[in-house]
């Protein structure tokens, strides 16, 4: 397949999930009540049921914050716009694509699931470094929801989830810089 074609077909992906991302983000704003706020970045800060964060294509951010206060789910939603960029996301995503057009059959749909999990992979580390943050910002550790009970859960929460698993976060080793992701993803999977 002719590579000028392949890298057409990228781009156009990647301008689909910009602008579709950008959508969604103005049609959840506009219902909200939104306020300017500073605090390392200008943001807009808007009452919501849960917390999330992004930035427009525009340049303006946007921190939801949830129907209850939870001090360390702002502060990490603040970190993913003091430190993330969200156009990258979109990068990320297309990524996917490449060995579909490159690859014959089985080695595509192969490729693309390991271009899928660096992908969730590299995400991971963003997430992390966002609970970093609010750890160093609050003092508090994230609170799980539900934690993983077999290794097999844990396996695929490794692999697919954008999150690094709820029972890592809990885990004083994970507040630690100097211990890396996957050194925690290797302990987690053999004890």
């Amino acid at each position: 397949m002719d590579l000028g074609l392949i890298a057409l077909t990228y781009l156009l992906a990647v301008t689909f999930l910009l602008i579709r991302n950008n959508l969604i983000a103005e049609e959840t704003v506009k219902e909200l009540e939104c306020h300017k706020k500073f605090n390392l970045v200008g943001y807009y800060e808007c009452k919501s049921n849960d917390y999330f964060s992004f930035t427009t294509l525009d340049g303006k951010r946007f921190l939801f914050i949830g129907d209850e206060y939870n001090q360390h789910a702002y502060f990490h939603e603040l970190g993913h716009l003091v430190f993330d960029d969200f156009i990258a996301d979109s990068f990320l995503d297309a990524s996917i694509l490449f060995p579909i057009f490159l690859l014959p059959i089985p080695w595509a749909l192969v490729s693309a699931l390991v271009l899928y999990i660096i992908m969730k992979w590299i995400k991971k580390n963003w997430e992390r470094r966002a609970d970093l943050f609010a750890y160093e910002m609050t003092g508090q550790k994230y609170k799980p929801i539900q934690l993983e009970k077999d290794k097999i859960t844990l396996l695929y929460r490794w692999l697919f989830w954008s999150h690094p698993p709820e029972i890592i976060r809990t885990k004083d080793e994970y507040y630690k810089k100097e211990i890396p992701l996957i050194k925690l993803f290797i302990k987690s999977l053999l004890t």
